[in-house]
């Protein structure tokens, strides 16, 4: 243990050292917030107030700040993890020569890149949940309930575990860090929409709606999102019927659904975690077969 806890420090110090990394996974996230606010923003309160008659224009501007919260929580998320493994790309230009000193598993070596990718996304994870809160306090006067704040860092521990192994899986495949950048850039510009993050998943087509909503990332920010939106969900629609609320809360990207059947929290949590187990065995196996460490 103490060997995989002295590993696990050195991958953190090594992305630390470059601070590069904490600028860039910060930028990204702000030039997503920036151009939301400048290109989207009041075109979907717009739409929301007009499709909502008699709806109060700053009840629907807290609702959509929580809204989009929980979807850029999910991405920094996301880029923290990928970010963290370039790591591991690092280390296999001298086939693992660093981290062979240690007398580990193999799989306890998988498990120290997971674990140092598991806490950079949580503070960033964290954080863009306290900065958010805090602004729509601040902006809107409106405080998300501190049960549903818990369970939000909760639902971030999940995804951040889901998406570290995740990240360990697809970098294991990348030859080089060029290579794997490519791919990050990619993913990381797909998976706003692969969220329904820059528009409610509800105005995509039907096909693409039924593919999105088995992506353990939407799993993710749906179930943010009836966290930290829920509460200003339910007052702003609270004159629709109970079964047009559904359909909205599935509009939205609040519930997700298959089949016609609404997804519990439970459903979520339990699908990705199986995804998550699923693709660590895959990882167990791809490393396995890979000369880089004893």
């Amino acid at each position: 243990m103490r060997e995989l806890l002295i590993l696990v420090k050195r991958h953190m110090y090594i992305y630390f050292a470059d601070k590069g990394n904490i600028v860039f996974t910060c930028l990204s996230s702000i030039i997503v917030v920036m151009l939301y606010a400048f290109f989207i923003f009041d075109t979907q309160v717009d739409s929301l107030v007009a499709a909502m008659a008699g709806t109060d224009r700053a009840q629907a501007v807290t609702f959509v700040c929580t809204w989009f919260l929980a979807g850029q929580i999910t991405l920094i998320i996301f880029g923290a993890t990928f970010n963290a493994m370039a790591i591991f790309i690092d280390d296999m230009k001298y086939n693992g020569s660093d981290v062979q000193i240690f007398p580990l598993s193999k799989v306890k070596i998988i498990v120290s890149y997971c674990i140092q990718a598991v806490l950079i996304a949580l503070l960033f994870g964290i954080g863009s949940l306290t900065i958010g809160t805090l602004l729509v306090w601040w902006q809107q006067g409106y405080q998300i309930p501190a049960s549903s704040l818990f369970a939000a860092v909760g639902v971030i521990i999940l995804g951040t575990i889901f998406s570290a192994v995740l990240a360990m899986f697809i970098v294991t495949f990348m030859k080089t860090a060029k290579a794997f950048s490519s791919v990050q850039i990619v993913l990381n510009t797909l998976m706003g929409f692969l969220i329904g993050m820059y528009i409610p998943i509800g105005t995509l087509p039907d096909f693409m709606q039924k593919i999105i909503f088995w992506n353990p990332y939407m799993s993710m920010s749906v179930w943010l999102r009836e966290l930290l939106a829920g509460e200003q969900f339910q007052q702003l629609f609270a004159k629709a019927p109970s079964a047009q609320q559904d359909k909205l809360a599935v509009f939205y990207g609040l519930r997700a659904e298959s089949s016609d059947t609404l997804w519990s929290t439970s459903d979520l949590a339990l699908f990705i975690a199986s995804i998550t187990v699923i693709i660590f065995a895959f990882l167990l196996v791809s490393f396995a077969k890979k000369r880089y460490t004893r």
